[in-house]
């Protein structure tokens, strides 16, 4: 059977992976909630900071899972 979904579209098993996203997760709706903040860069620095940090070691932590992967 022909594989016919876009590359990269398999879920992630990695546990650091799943904490990134299950934080990010909470911290947004938490911020959104609690201090009205919005992601869209238009709104406030400090949720703007935490999106760049989140993107930033999500990319990261993918490189070097790669690099460094096992049997590499």
């Amino acid at each position: 059977m022909l594989d016919t979904r876009m590359p990269g579209a398999g879920r992630s098993e990695s546990a650091v992976i799943k904490t990134i996203g299950y934080s990010v997760a909470v911290v947004a709706v938490g911020g959104y909630l609690l201090f009205g903040w919005s992601f869209d860069g238009n709104s406030a620095t400090v949720p703007t900071v935490i999106g760049v940090i989140v993107a930033a070691s999500a990319i990261g932590w993918t490189l070097y899972s790669r690099v460094y992967s096992k049997g590499s």
